[in-house]
């Protein structure tokens, strides 16, 4: 029961920190720390995500703690916007909030979930193919910003389509967690083989480079989650 209801507070921060943010209120947030309006709704979204997905109405005060501990570390995060790796710290410690919030509500013995539930091993597969979307392409961008690798602009118009990197990232993203869940890992290789020798038949060097790091760790992503998932289940640590 404990492991169903913190994957699905887990999945409430995946939602609210991931989904219901736009980059206008993320970068206002960075820009303005405690003084911006983006803070205070975002904070909201999150009490209103806890909330929601606990299945409970007396996880109320937990969600209000969860959010305002959010509200903090946000915060706290603008302020030390320019700290290598203050995203992954960002997110560890929103991991030990959430997780610490469910042993509280669960010490005082209040989880109580619907029984119309999916099994907690489906819940675990949804988490992951939520995480691997949307989220996923956020921690690549934190490793890129964090390894300072970026693709330099000389002036040169950008032939490549609008979002295209995006939409092929969620794709093969979602392809590997399938291939992985279904154990087959051949077409994972044969997927990412296929992929660089495409990419690799192009003549700028600097570009072919960019993007295998970002197919490396594209693919890396949803590989340790997939076998991380996999392996949780296998082992029966997961019921």
């Amino acid at each position: 029961m404990i492991v169903k209801f913190v994957i699905l507070q887990l999945l409430a921060h995946l939602v609210s920190d991931f989904y219901l943010q736009t980059e206008k209120s993320c970068k206002h947030k960075a820009d303005n720390a405690f003084k911006s309006r983006h803070l205070y709704i975002h904070s909201l979204i999150t009490f209103a995500c806890a909330w929601l997905l606990s299945m409970s109405l007396g996880y109320w005060w937990v969600a209000l703690t969860i959010a305002v501990l959010h509200f903090v570390i946000d915060g706290l995060k603008s302020k030390f916007k320019d700290l290598k790796g203050v995203f992954f710290y960002d997110q560890l410690l929103h991991l030990l909030v959430i997780v610490a919030a469910v042993m509280l509500y669960n010490k005082v013995g209040m989880i109580a979930l619907p029984t119309w539930l999916p099994e907690t091993k489906v819940l675990l597969w949804v988490w992951a193919f939520v995480f691997c979307l949307r989220p996923a392409n956020f921690f690549i961008q934190a490793i890129f910003k964090d390894a300072q690798i970026s693709f330099p602009n000389n002036g040169e118009e950008n032939p490549s389509l609008p979002n295209a990197g995006h939409v092929i990232g969620n794709v093969e993203r979602m392809l590997t967690l399938v291939f992985v869940m279904l154990g087959q890992y051949e077409a994972i290789g044969f997927l990412l083989a296929a992929k660089l020798l495409l990419r690799f038949r192009e003549t700028d060097t600097v570009k072919s480079e960019y993007v295998l790091v970002g197919t490396l760790l594209s693919f890396g992503f949803a590989i340790l989650v997939g076998v991380a998932v996999k392996l949780l289940i296998e082992s029966n640590v997961i019921v």
